[in-house]
């Protein structure tokens, strides 16, 4: 009587769960990151607390709806505070959490890098 000693026949389903229960808590960090404004907004927020609309023209440019999201997402990720100081009219004000300004301090030297080595085309090699 002979044993097979393959792996028993996952589906893919199966295997992606798999494949998400294994994630390092750094990639799952940078899915978060990684997504458009993210870092601008956390960056731009160390500097003071702000406005919506604040917000906005700091960036130069985010689209509303993304914005709201994005804003949206960090405070469930519990790097910034919302804070509303009246409802009319509408006026919420956002901040960095403690977990918010050590993400800060740990993108200034990726800052720091991206200058030395990705900011120019002769520096990419």
């Amino acid at each position: 009587m002979q044993t097979s000693s393959a792996a028993p026949v996952r589906s893919r389903a199966e295997r992606r769960a798999a494949a998400l229960r294994a994630e390092s808590a750094a990639t799952a960090a940078l899915n978060t990151l990684g997504q458009k404004w993210v870092l601008r907004i956390v960056h731009s927020l160390g500097d003071r607390t702000q406005r919506f609309c604040e917000l906005q023209d700091a960036l130069g440019g985010a689209n509303s709806a993304t914005l709201s999201q994005r804003l949206k997402l960090l405070e469930d990720e519990g790097l910034i505070d919302r804070r509303m100081v009246s409802e009319v009219p509408p006026w919420v004000e956002y901040s960095l959490t403690e977990k918010g300004a050590d993400l800060r301090r740990a993108i200034g030297p990726i800052d720091l890098w991206a200058d030395r080595w990705a900011a120019s085309p002769s520096n990419r090699q």
